[in-house]
């Protein structure tokens, strides 16, 4: 699909250089209180590309790299990790407002057959952020309903 330079920059802006700058923002925190939790919210797109959805597919394979760097890069700092989540489509107010031809094709892809529902991604963040996964950085959490394995 043709893509202009300009939407092109504008979903890397939105997508990727808000999460830049929101971790830049938090680590210096972080590092000089010896904790912290970083959760960046892929997409599945990042892991396997989207056709139509360049920009999209693009900037969430970005937030995947960001991910991974940040979280070796942090690893010797006491208790600082970063992962990133990586969700199919979610049943979201505008997932909702979509065509229904438009969410069958989505879901099509998932082995479950359905959307994602927004407590499951939340209960997913959760766990992310727990002491049980004190020993887990660099790492991508999917929530894709069968579709991702690996």
């Amino acid at each position: 699909q043709d893509v202009s330079p300009e939407n092109f920059q504008k979903v890397l802006n939105v997508n990727l250089s808000g999460i830049f700058h929101g971790c830049k923002a938090v680590l210096p925190y972080m590092t000089h209180q010896r904790y912290g939790r970083i959760v960046n919210i892929a997409s599945i797109a990042g892991k396997e590309g989207n056709a139509g959805m360049l920009a999209y597919s693009t900037s969430k394979a970005a937030v995947i790299g960001l991910t991974k760097t940040i979280g070796k890069e942090y690893a010797t700092h006491s208790n600082i990790v970063c992962n990133a989540l990586c969700p199919a489509v979610v049943r979201t107010e505008m997932v909702k407002n979509m065509p229904e031809e438009q969410v069958t094709y989505m879901t099509d892809k998932i082995p479950m057959k359905r959307c994602g529902t927004i407590d499951e991604i939340a209960a997913m963040v959760a766990f992310m952020v727990s002491p049980e996964t004190s020993f887990t950085t660099g790492f991508c959490f999917d929530a894709t309903g069968g579709r991702s394995v690996y």
